[in-house]
């Protein structure tokens, strides 16, 4: 645990410039360019046809001898998500790559979600992009859907170095990131002056605030949902894979164990108690969280200029409550980034685009159109975010989180524990829930051919 440890304590320090010079701040001045400096590359850059690495202004993005070597094409193609604030922002930085390059992008969403699956049949056939944006490395080396980023380590050196490790695997960097996330406590301070500390306090809030039939709750949360959820689970002591000095043995499986039936006998009595109406999903928590009629919700910072254009100075973030023994939510720590396709023709300059996409310029600009952090040392020591009491809030319960088990076997625990977490919402037994849903993790595992 000493190796993750670390990284949750590194990643606590968001906010705190000091401690993220210490990390290598001064690096390369945080110019992880790529392409070229953003505003300055198109009459920078004299030579229309040379490679956007080789501008006074840019870095070697693909390799280490100064930038692509490969025969320039004539466009790329990167998947993005759907979500259309963050392509605005996307197709932005896609304009000024072609401005300095003369390198069209196709830019075609894609759900991120989906992405793998559609990735794996338009691939081979051609059709497939050079960069697509997953959350993580998961199982897409195991399924043959990257291949290594050729980063030079003057570009690796802007970025947290938890943030590359998790997109890589067995020391191979797959991807380069772009938001780093955790989720924490959004409280509407008109119905929750101070942050609550434990969740006693927050029960206290629940009972004192929760009127169901006029759809007011004290707090509300995606509670069948294992993400969310798990925050409670793990934070009672419970795991997904037996970490064992940072290698995880997938044949100990914690998810019917003490700690996460304690964990999920808690949500469960949110429930009983009236607290949570059955159903709650994702559309309820922002809508009546966004309408005033809830003290409390956790989400992430995707939510935060949603949530600041409905209620403004009066929206704050804190961490999510201690538990009653005094433990601390164990929320999940999540990496996104663009992620270079095995189908890529063009690996090098697909490399050069996804490090100019996560530059600071660019990296700053999407925090600020989005509210998504970046894990580049110099947009964190930034005083837009360090500056930021929302983005604060984030910064103090990552350090309690936890990071996703690097192991392709993941993939095989969502769909059972979101059925689990259903059943044991619905008020059926805890423990005969979580056994179901590890002998299912088990008999997938075994189908995939896990040993």
């Amino acid at each position: 645990m000493l190796k993750s440890k670390k990284m949750l304590v590194t990643l606590s320090l968001l906010a705190v410039s000091m401690s993220l010079a210490a990390c290598g701040g001064g690096n390369n001045n945080g110019n992880n360019t790529g392409a070229s400096n953003a505003n300055a590359s198109a009459s920078a850059n004299t030579n229309a046809n040379a490679p956007a690495s080789e501008s006074p202004s840019a870095d070697a993005a693909a390799t280490d001898s100064g930038g692509p070597t490969e025969a320039k094409p004539a466009e790329l193609t990167i998947w993005p998500d759907t979500a259309e604030d963050k392509l605005a922002v996307i197709q932005a930085a896609a304009d000024k790559y072609t401005a300095a390059t003369g390198i069209k992008i196709n830019i075609k969403p894609v759900a991120m979600n989906d992405q793998p699956d559609v990735l794996a049949l338009d691939g081979p056939a051609g059709k497939g992009p050079d960069l697509f944006y997953q959350p993580g490395i998961g199982s897409l080396v195991v399924k043959g859907l990257v291949q290594e980023v050729k980063a030079s380590d003057e570009v690796k050196g802007t970025f947290t170095p938890e943030a590359l490790a998790a997109l890589s695997q067995d020391g191979v960097l797959y991807g380069l990131p772009l938001v780093t996330e955790t989720y924490a406590l959004f409280y509407n301070k008109k119905l929750v002056p101070n942050a609550p500390a434990t969740i006693a306090d927050l029960e206290q809030i629940m009972k004192d605030q929760t009127d169901a039939k006029k759809q007011n709750y004290g707090f509300l949360f995606e509670a069948a949902n294992f993400y969310f959820a798990w925050g409670f689970l793990g934070g009672e002591g419970g795991y997904i894979f037996k970490d064992n000095a940072g290698k995880y043995d997938i044949n100990d499986i914690g998810l019917n164990k003490e700690g996460t039936v304690k964990g999920a006998s808690l949500i469960q009595s949110w429930f009983n108690n009236g607290y949570l109406p059955k159903g709650v999903n994702g559309d309820i928590v922002g809508g009546l969280f966004t309408q005033g009629k809830v003290g409390a919700v956790i989400n992430g910072p995707w939510a935060i200029n949603d949530y600041k254009k409905a209620l403004g100075d009066d929206l704050a973030v804190a961490p999510i409550p201690t538990l009653e023994g005094g433990g601390h939510p164990t929320s999940f720590i999540g990496v996104k980034g663009w992620m270079l396709s095995k189908f890529s023709k063009s690996p090098e300059w697909a490399a050069d685009f996804a490090a100019f996409l996560t530059n600071e310029e660019n990296a700053l600009d999407y925090f600020k159109q989005t509210g998504e952090v970046p894990p580049v040392i110099n947009v964190l020591n930034n005083s837009a975010l360090t500056g930021d009491p929302l983005v604060a809030g984030f910064s103090q319960q990552i350090q309690y989180g936890q990071p996703f088990p690097t192991v392709p076997e993941l993939d095989h625990v969502w769909d059972p524990m979101a059925n689990a977490l259903k059943f044991i919402t619905e008020g059926k037994n805890v423990q005969a829930s979580l056994d179901d849903a590890v002998k299912l993790i088990n008999d997938k595992m075994k189908m995939a051919g896990a040993k």
